[in-house]
C-alpha cells in the first residue's frame, strides 16, 4: 500500500506542476470506477469512462466477478485507457482516501437495492457508503435506473407496468437523497474545475527528492501544517499567491 500511496501522489505532484508551467489552473481527478453490469448492457457506461479517461480524469476501476462473464479486464483497460485495476477484495478506505470520486457507471439493479438497503457486506456498496458517511463525492450515471430514458426503448425493456416504472424512478430519488449524484453519459464530471490540490508532508519530501528548493502556492491548493513544517525543515521556500 505505501508504494501505491507514493505512486498515486506522484502521479498528482507532477500534473500539478506541469500545468503550473503550462499555465493552467486545473488537475484531473482521480476516479474510481466500481464496474457492474445491467440488463441494457455496458456500452453506455463504459463510453463515459472512454470518454472522460485522459481528458477529465485518472481512472481506477475495480469490477464484481460476474462482469467477467461479459467482458474481459484486458477489454476494460482498453476501453478504460487505464491499466490500473484494483480486484475487488482489495478495495479499503485507503484505496478510497486516494480517490476524488467514486463512480458506478453502470448503476444496476441489484447495486441499487443493495445501496438502498445499506448491505454493507457487498464490498462495492460498503465502499459507496463510506464515501458517502465520509464526504467524498460519488457518481452514477442514471442510465441503469431511469426507466424513461431512451436507451431501455432500444433495448426493448420498457415494457414494464407503470407501477414498476414509478418503483425504479422512486429508486432513483432516493439515490440522489443519500447524496448520489446522478447524472447523464453525455454529462461532464460536476465541479471539476472547483477541486483543489492538498500538498502534504509527503509532496514535500518529493520535492526534496527531486531537488525543487521553491514551490509556489496557489489559490487553488491547500498546503497542511505538516507540509509547512516538512519545508521549513528540509529548507524548501513556499511562496503563496
Amino acid at each position: 500500500m505505501a508504494s501505491e500511496k507514493q505512486s498515486v501522489l506522484m502521479e498528482h505532484t507532477l500534473q500539478e506542476l506541469i500545468y503550473r508551467n503550462s499555465g493552467i489552473k486545473r488537475r484531473k481527478l482521480t476516479v474510481l470506477a466500481l464496474i457492474t453490469t445491467h440488463l441494457i448492457g455496458m456500452d453506455s457506461g463504459l463510453s463515459f469512462l472512454r470518454r472522460i479517461s485522459g481528458e477529465e480524469a485518472i481512472i481506477r476501476f475495480s469490477i464484481e466477478e460476474d462482469v467477467l462473464t461479459y467482458i474481459s479486464i484486458e477489454e476494460l483497460v482498453r476501453v478504460s485507457q487505464s491499466d490500473n485495476w484494483i480486484p475487488q477484495h482489495s478495495l479499503t478506505e485507503k484505496t478510497l482516501s486516494h480517490a476524488d470520486i467514486v463512480l458506478i457507471p453502470i448503476l444496476s439493479f441489484s447495486i441499487v437495492s443493495d445501496i438502498l438497503s445499506f448491505n454493507e457486506q457487498r464490498p462495492f456498496v460498503r465502499l459507496v457508503l463510506t464515501a458517502l458517511l465520509t464526504g467524498k463525492t460519488v457518481i452514477a450515471l442514471k442510465t441503469g435506473t431511469d426507466p424513461y430514458h431512451p436507451l431501455w426503448r432500444l433495448k426493448g425493456i420498457d415494457k414494464g407496468s407503470n407501477g414498476l416504472k414509478r418503483n425504479l424512478y422512486n429508486q432513483m430519488i432516493q439515490l440522489k437523497n443519500m447524496g448520489i449524484n446522478l447524472i447523464g453519459e453525455n454529462e461532464k464530471l460536476p465541479n471539476l474545475s472547483e477541486k483543489k490540490t492538498v500538498i502534504n508532508k509527503e509532496a514535500i519530501r518529493y520535492f526534496h527528492q527531486q531537488n525543487i528548493h521553491s514551490f509556489v502556492v496557489s489559490e487553488e491548493m491547500i498546503i497542511t501544517p505538516l507540509a509547512k513544517d516538512t519545508a521549513k525543515e528540509l529548507n524548501i521556500t513556499l511562496k503563496f499567491e
